[in-house]
């Protein structure tokens, strides 16, 4: 699961976080102060209700209460969740009155890489409650335990999707994320990838030699690991994949075919030296849910996908969706295909939102990445940026070899804003110039402006289809 060193890193409180604790909601709040969770917890008017940890006896009254209500996950499915190796049976709450399960939610914990960092984060799904029950509370109260739970387990970041963003903004959750998909005609795509390989080339190019594309063969396993592995490495979003979670992944059969694109003869990769394995793509119903190529081979994504309109094409499937990251190459492909793109907050009434427990502590754990960008850039250093957010005042102290977060110090160029807009900017979903021009955030000087680009930038964040594909 979690490592123990990030986990332990995770929960230290900072001086930052002190100084605003003040500021913050009393949920918020009262989970940076929480010691423990209770286990068995009461509410209601007569406190009839009492939300505890599930036990296995509880799965089948549990899945029942989905399927009415949310009508998913299929029987399918809901074993595959208890056979992911990180999974608890504790990690799903249930509201229950008496001995019956009227109220549910899950939370999984698990790691996903931010630029140089690896964060322990949690993700909460299903949330449901029976609808003869929908006015007493539960929901508020089991996302409230949820909440405790995260933070109590050393997570700072919680996740959800949901189509109700208000119940959740309502309770400190923001916006942050986007969708990003292209959908083009599978025959349109092919044509368009032929046009380009008809194109006059550099004569001084090497020439791009047809790399093998077959089917992925259970042995090669590592193969797709060390693929994942090493183009994850310094991106945002994706998870972290352990051996028996890529084992689980596998089994549970959320896909239809995994294809390899090989550099050479074909032969099964079973040593890791050799590596002529240079790309995959996971494939469901004309969807390509991940596809991943080594950074010196970025030919073998366009063969890869030809190999997936191929086969949408004889199985009389007219369109084919890419799910990948929002600077992935292949989106202007779908793009100059005729196709669509989407690169928004919602698809489909569906956002992403997210939830900081400590938004401080993870800003003072951001600051050697704030310094790399500031001397990436260039920033004239030394540098002050100044943080007002909700009347508490902070700066931002960039020298030449050292980086400092200083409580009620603001200075001349600063910009204020609210916790919402805090969290946007340090997970890198927010836009700095849009949001001065909206008046989201309000900035003192031309400089801050500058600076705020430089240091929190908008970032591609994105959590591939695969982990989360139902099956």
């Amino acid at each position: 699961m979690t490592s123990t060193a990030v986990r332990s890193e995770s929960n230290k409180r900072s001086p930052a976080s002190n100084h605003l604790a003040g500021t913050l909601s009393p949920m918020s709040a009262s989970l940076l102060n929480a010691d423990s969770f209770p286990l068995d917890r009461r509410f209601g008017t007569d406190r009839e209700f009492r939300i505890v940890p599930a036990r296995p006896g509880d799965h089948h009254a549990i899945h029942c209460l989905l399927v009415s209500t949310l009508h998913r996950p299929s029987s399918s499915e809901f074993q595959a969740q208890h056979e992911d190796p990180f999974y608890e049976p504790s990690d799903r709450l249930v509201v229950k009155r008496d001995e019956q399960v009227v109220a549910h939610s899950r939370v999984w914990n698990r790691e996903l890489h931010f630029g140089q960092r690896i964060l322990p984060v949690s993700t909460l799904s299903d949330l449901a409650v029976l609808p003869e029950y929908r006015n007493e509370g539960c929901a508020s109260e089991l996302l409230r335990a949820a909440e405790q739970t995260m933070f109590a387990g050393g997570t700072k970041i919680g996740f959800l999707r949901t189509q109700n963003s208000e119940f959740f903004a309502d309770r400190g959750w923001v916006r942050c994320g986007r969708h990003s998909h292209s959908i083009a005609g599978a025959r349109d795509i092919l044509s368009r990838l032929q046009e380009r390989q008809a194109s006059p080339r550099d004569p001084l190019s090497p020439p791009v030699e047809p790399l093998n594309i077959r089917m992925w063969r259970h042995v090669e396993q590592a193969a797709l690991m060390r693929l994942y592995e090493e183009c994850t490495g310094d991106t945002y979003g994706p998870l972290v994949r352990t051996e028996p979670y890529w084992r689980w992944l596998i089994s549970r059969r959320a896909y239809d075919r995994i294809y390899v694109a090989i550099d050479g003869p074909d032969k099964l990769e079973l040593n890791d030296k050799l590596t002529p394995i240079v790309g995959y793509a996971v494939m469901h119903e004309g969807q390509i849910l991940e596809l991943v190529t080594t950074p010196d081979h970025p030919d073998a994504a366009e063969q890869l996908l030809a190999r997936a309109c191929g086969d949408a094409i004889e199985h009389d499937l007219h369109y084919v969706r890419l799910d990948a990251a929002p600077d992935f190459p292949l989106h202007d492909t779908f793009a100059a295909a005729g196709g669509r793109r989407c690169n928004s907050e919602v698809d489909n009434s569906e956002v992403m939102m997210t939830k900081l427990f400590d938004p401080m502590s993870f800003l003072e754990d951001s600051l050697a990445e704030i310094h790399r960008r500031a001397k990436a850039a260039k920033l004239a250093l030394p540098f002050d940026l100044g943080l007002l957010i909700d009347d508490e005042r902070f700066a931002i102290s960039v020298r030449q070899r050292s980086v400092k977060l200083l409580p009620g110090k603001l200075g001349r160029s600063y910009f204020e804003c609210g916790l919402r807009e805090l969290t946007q900017m340090l997970l890198g979903h927010l836009d700095i110039e849009e949001s001065v021009e909206s008046e989201a955030i309000r900035a003192s000087t031309r400089t801050a402006i500058d600076a705020a680009r430089v240091l929190f930038p908008r970032l591609p964040i994105w959590r591939p289809a695969f982990d989360s594909m139902p099956a």
